[in-house]
């Protein structure tokens, strides 16, 4: 054991030696793999097997017996599966600056990308900067949104922190936000308005999205809100706000619960009852439902329990588990990423009802796989991927099986995901011996 750790750490140090240089040192992200790879080596934790490669060493059974009896106090584990290369999910692009913000849910990070960057390369694309630390508040971050003018980058963390945080462009590494702001239990997406100076939230849960100004912060109170059963929202998820057309686009899952069912999970829901969520009128036999999936849109000054102006959905839309949502305001067309079916739909930005797109992206060519987030910007349509280690460009035009114009890997290709979400159970089942991970 004394040289299975020697081991570990010389390998480690000679990393960062190596790496460091006279000229830079490495990041966040190069030193945790330089971690993992060295533990693999002391058979202390588990990496996802690259695709192509044999698992028949990660498939035989190891039994660690512990040599004492006593195992409380801080005790290592005895071993680990862990992916340990980012994974994308938010997206955002900045034409003034040309440069692209993606969130990374797996190891908790904002990546900095130049936005012609990307190529047919199999190696990583190197970033700009990585936000990544404790001191950062980042934890499951979801929905990215930038801010040219102020120089500022947005972020809100979904099912655990509860508050969006806010960097400056220049921020790298372990630092604390320039401010936080304490948001609903499992907001999702954002969106920024530049016109108004507002960022507008998906959250959820509670089937709503609430706008707060710009440099709100701490227990601010957003300047309005839209929710309530006339909403048509179920599970809302991508939100993009136009400030053209003056509306907003939500992308809804399809998983609806009534205010009877929404409890108060944080300092923001606290401020007001089940019975005021509801008018006072809720019954306590209340049981959520399934809607089917689809993408509604508001005014742009909707408050309240409003109607949607649209509604895209039904068999002809294909519209299955949508993510995020983007509007190309120049040209007008909606896209969507159809997390479902590992597709990019595109649609009139005033198509409504049960209505087939315009064009569809999808096929093996295309490399999409897990689409989390969607942005158009200067005749491009960025695609971050959660299913592996990329991002993906493709010309604004494209259709059908079409590969894609360039690609932003976070990792080496072949580099396999481990497909954690946000896992808060584990369970074993000792008739198939495997270990069971929900999401």
């Amino acid at each position: 054991m004394r040289r299975r750790v020697l081991t570990t750490a010389l390998i480690v140090c000679g990393f960062w030696l190596v790496s460091s240089g006279p000229h830079r040192a490495p990041s966040i992200e190069q030193t945790f793999v330089a971690e993992a790879e060295a533990a693999v080596a002391s058979d202390a934790m588990c990496l996802m097997p690259d695709r192509g490669e044999s698992i028949e060493r990660s498939q035989q059974p190891r039994i660690a017996i512990p040599t004492a009896t006593d195992l409380s106090g801080d005790m290592p584990p005895l071993r680990m599966v862990v992916d340990p290369y980012p994974s994308f999910n938010g997206v955002a692009v900045d034409t003034t600056n040309d440069l692209v913000l993606m969130s990374d849910t797996n190891r908790k990070s904002l990546l900095l990308y130049g936005r012609t960057g990307g190529s047919p390369s199999k190696e990583a694309t190197r970033s700009l900067g990585q936000i990544m630390g404790p001191e950062t508040g980042i934890g499951f971050v979801a929905g990215v949104a930038m801010d040219p003018e102020h120089r500022e980058l947005f972020t809100v963390n979904n099912d655990v922190e509860d508050r969006m945080v806010v960097f400056g462009y220049d921020a790298r590494g372990n630092v604390k936000p320039k401010r936080l702001l304490y948001v609903p239990h499992q907001s999702w997406g954002v969106s920024f308005n530049r016109t108004r100076g507002e960022i507008a939230l998906s959250v959820q849960t509670p089937n709503m999205f609430v706008v707060f100004k710009r440099d709100a912060q701490k227990f601010d109170a957003p300047v309005r809100s839209v929710r309530g059963p006339r909403t048509g929202m179920a599970d809302p998820h991508g939100i993009y706000v136009d400030e053209t057309h003056n509306e907003v686009f939500i992308a809804n899952h399809g998983n609806f619960r009534p205010g009877e069912l929404i409890t108060s999970y944080t300092a923001y829901d606290a401020r007001e009852s089940r019975q005021e969520r509801t008018g006072n009128q809720f019954s306590e036999t209340a049981r959520g439902r399934f809607v089917p999936s689809s993408v509604t849109v508001y005014d742009g000054d909707a408050t309240g329990d409003a109607a949607p102006l649209r509604t895209i959905s039904g068999a002809l839309s294909q519209i299955d588990w949508p993510m995020g949502v983007a509007v190309d305001e120049a040209n007008g067309e909606l896209f969507v990423a159809n997390n479902g079916d590992n597709a990019i739909l595109v649609f009139a930005r005033t198509a409504s009802g049960n209505v087939a797109p315009r064009r569809v992206i999808r096929g093996a060519l295309t490399g999409i796989k897990g689409p989390m987030g969607v942005a158009v910007a200067k005749d491009e349509i960025w695609v971050a991927n959660f299913g592996d280690h990329t991002a993906l460009v493709f010309p604004r035009l494209a259709a059908g099986n079409a590969a894609p114009r360039r690609i932003v890997r976070n990792a080496p290709a072949g580099k396999a995901t481990s497909g954690f979400g946000n896992p808060y159970a584990v369970t074993y089942d000792s008739k198939r011996q495997e270990i069971l991970v929900p999401n």
